[in-house]
C-alpha cells in the first residue's frame, strides 16, 4: 500500500484555509476513509476520518480552523520599557510549525458478490503512513491576491502597511513592527534635524562604544521608536535626552548590532511639540499580526452610556389621619426607586486629514482584533463600534478628517440601594 501527501505551502496566512490532499492506492476499498491527525510538537490537536473525493479519490482536509485555535494573543501589552524593541514573539504567537500525518480506514475481509463487497470483514485502521510538516503565519489575507503572499519575503523592513512617517508628541510612543531576514541583536541609528531641515546630531548605537548590549530581535521585533524611550534609552548611558525641542522631525533606521549595516528602510518621526488637543494613541494588531500606532490628534469625546434599574413605590405614607407626601425637611417621597445602575463610556477620535494611503492602512484599525487605548501612561482595551469602512481618496473626497467611536470595555457598577 502506498501513501502521498500534499501540504499547504509553507508561510501562508494562518487565518485563511490550509488544505492538505492525500491520495492512498487503499481508496477504493469498502467504506474507506482517510485519517487525518493535526499536531503541534508532540500535541494531538484533532483526529479527523474523511471519505475521499467521489472524483478523484483523494482526500482534501483543511487544518486551518484547527491550528488557528493555537495562536496565542496575550504575549504583548504596549507598556512603558526602557527598551526599543519591546518584544520578540515566536512560534505559536506570529507563527505556528504544525504536523499533517495521514493514513487509512477501511473494511478487511468480507463476502463479495461478484466483485462487490456484501458484508462481514472486519475494520481495519492504518495511521500515519505520510506525514509532514509545514509552517503558517498570524496575518490576515487581504481581499486582492489571496495565496499570493509570502510572508518569509518581507524582510528587513517594518511590517506595516502605513506611510514611512508619522506624528509624535515629544513624550510619546510609536509602536511599529519589524521583521528582519535572520535571527539577530538590533542597534539604530537615528538622525535629527532643525527647523532649517539641517541635519544637527545623530546617534548610531553600533559606533557608541558605552552600548555593551542590545535587545534581540528574533527576526520579529515589536519596535518603540516614539521620543519617550529613545530618551529614556539613551538617558541610561549618557545622562541626557536625545531628542528635545531643538527637533523637528527625527528618522529611524534598524541595524544589525554585529557590523554596523543598515538593514531597514527610513522611518520618519515628526515631532508635535504643541498640540492643540490631548492626543489618544490607539496601539492595536495590524494586518501582519504585530502593534501598530494610529494617533487621533484631534478633538475626542467621551460620553456614557447607562442602563438602570429601578422599581416603583407609591409616593406617599399614611400617618394615622393624615396622608404625607413629604416630611417634615420638605423632603418628597420617592415614587421609584433606583437600586442599581451599569454604566459603559464612549470615546469619539478624530484624526486630522490621513493621506490615501493611511486610509488604506486605517481599514487594519477596524478589522484588529485587539487594541488598547493609551490614556495617561496606561493602556485599557477597546473595541471599534462601527460595523462598516469607507475606503476614501482625496480625488473623490477631498481632504477628509477620519472619525471613529471605541466602547472602552471599562464598565462599572452604580450604587447598590
Amino acid at each position: 500500500m502506498s501513501m502521498t501527501l500534499n501540504l499547504p505551502a509553507n508561510n501562508q496566512s494562518i487565518q485563511d484555509t490550509l488544505w492538505s490532499v492525500a491520495l492512498s492506492d487503499n481508496s477504493g476499498m469498502p467504506d474507506f476513509k482517510y485519517v487525518f491527525d493535526v499536531y503541534n510538537s508532540s500535541n494531538q490537536l484533532i483526529r479527523v476520518k474523511l471519505f475521499p473525493d467521489p472524483t478523484s479519490a483523494m482526500g482534501y482536509f483543511d487544518a486551518g480552523p484547527i491550528v488557528r485555535n493555537e495562536i496565542t494573543y496575550d504575549w504583548f501589552i504596549p507598556e512603558s520599557s526602557n527598551a526599543m524593541v519591546l518584544a520578540t514573539p515566536s512560534n505559536g504567537q506570529l507563527s505556528l510549525i504544525y504536523d499533517i500525518r495521514v493514513g487509512d480506514e477501511f473494511i478487511s475481509g468480507g463476502t463479495y458478490v461478484s466483485g462487490s463487497y456484501v458484508s462481514g470483514g472486519s475494520l481495519v485502521t492504518i495511521l500515519n503512513l505520510a506525514s509532514g510538516q509545514s509552517t503558517a503565519y498570524n496575518f490576515s489575507a487581504p481581499l486582492f491576491k489571496r495565496k499570493q503572499i509570502d510572508v518569509s519575503s518581507y524582510t528587513n523592513r517594518y511590517l506595516t502597511n502605513r506611510p514611512l512617517s508619522a506624528n509624535c508628541r515629544i513624550d510619546g510612543k510609536f509602536l511599529i513592527p519589524y521583521k528582519s531576514a535572520t535571527e539577530y541583536e538590533a542597534g539604530f541609528y537615528i538622525r535629527l534635524y532643525n527647523e532649517n531641515n539641517t541635519n544637527y546630531q545623530s546617534w548610531n548605537q553600533y559606533n557608541d562604544g558605552s552600548i555593551v548590549s542590545y535587545p534581540s530581535i528574533a527576526k520579529f521585533g515589536q519596535l518603540d521608536i516614539g521620543p519617550d524611550v529613545i530618551n529614556r534609552y539613551y538617558n541610561q548611558v549618557h545622562g541626557s535626552n536625545l531628542i528635545t525641542s531643538t527637533c523637528k522631525y527625527y528618522d529611524v533606521r534598524v541595524q544589525n548590532s554585529m557590523n554596523g549595516a543598515i538593514i531597514s528602510d527610513t522611518y520618519k518621526i515628526n515631532i508635535d511639540c504643541n498640540p492643540l488637543y490631548s492626543p489618544i494613541d490607539l496601539y492595536f494588531i495590524n494586518q501582519w499580526g504585530m502593534f501598530d500606532t494610529a494617533r487621533f490628534d484631534l478633538v475626542s469625546r467621551l460620553s456614557q452610556e447607562i442602563e438602570r434599574k429601578a422599581f416603583s413605590r407609591r409616593d406617599y405614607t399614611t400617618n394615622g389621619s393624615s396622608v404625607s407626601y413629604y416630611d417634615a425637611n420638605n423632603t418628597y417621597n420617592e415614587s421609584k426607586i433606583n437600586y442599581g445602575s451599569k454604566i459603559n463610556w464612549n470615546y469619539k477620535l478624530t484624526m486630522n486629514y490621513p493621506s490615501d494611503e493611511e486610509y488604506q492602512w486605517l481599514a487594519e484599525l477596524i478589522d484588529s482584533p485587539q487594541i488598547y487605548a493609551g490614556i495617561d501612561d496606561n493602556y485599557y482595551p477597546v473595541t471599534i463600534k462601527a460595523t462598516n469602512y469607507d475606503y476614501s481618496k482625496n480625488i473623490y473626497n477631498n481632504l477628509k478628517a477620519f472619525e471613529i467611536e471605541i466602547e472602552m470595555n471599562q464598565t462599572r457598577y452604580g450604587f447598590r440601594r
